[in-house]
């Protein structure tokens, strides 16, 4: 006996033309498909920043606090540096070619520092101890020498940050 098989958007049989493991009747279909998961994928990544957000508004306060208790006055931002074992790689950072970046808010900023002024959380992608530096407000933004000997501050949430440069794995655990 034969069974339609119906497509997974608008319900309607999938034709008999189309292979068995069919999902969608037409390629209308598969591209409103497509569309549903990367609608649904953005939504996951907005409501898992709010968690974030919100589970460590405390630690965000202390932080920012932290932060400009120790910023020397001609300090526009800071980066924080993880150490992967061979070499330091500071966050945030963008790869060649990239214009822009996310913020854990989700906007979107050509600067490669988090400011300091409005606080903007980093967006790391382990939760391990980083090293902080702070970059000068007047454009290039370079980094400013290190005022305190070495400032060292564990993050304790992670969030994807898209392709690195080096593999998370290679991060020491006495680093995390």
């Amino acid at each position: 006996m034969y069974e339609a098989l119906c497509c997974a958007i608008c319900r309607e049989p999938i034709p008999a033309t189309r292979a068995l493991s069919a999902k969608y009747c037409d390629k209308k279909c598969k591209n409103k498909a497509l569309t549903l998961e990367r609608h649904a994928e953005r939504l996951r990544r907005k409501l898992d920043a709010d968690r974030i957000i919100q589970a460590h508004e405390l630690w965000f306060a202390v932080f920012h606090r932290e932060l400009m208790r120790a910023a020397p006055p001609e300090a526009g931002g800071y980066q924080l540096g993880l150490w992967t074992g061979q070499s330091t790689h500071w966050f945030p950072s963008l790869r060649t070619g990239q214009k822009y970046r996310h913020t854990l808010r989700g906007r979107r900023t050509e600067q490669a520092f988090f400011a300091l002024t409005p606080f903007e959380p980093p967006t790391v992608p382990i939760a391990a101890w980083y090293e902080v530096r702070y970059v000068q407000k007047i454009p290039p933004h370079p980094p400013l020498p290190s005022v305190i000997k070495t400032w060292r501050k564990k993050v304790p949430y992670a969030v994807p940050c898209g392709p690195l440069p080096f593999n998370l794995r290679t991060v020491p655990h006495d680093a995390r």
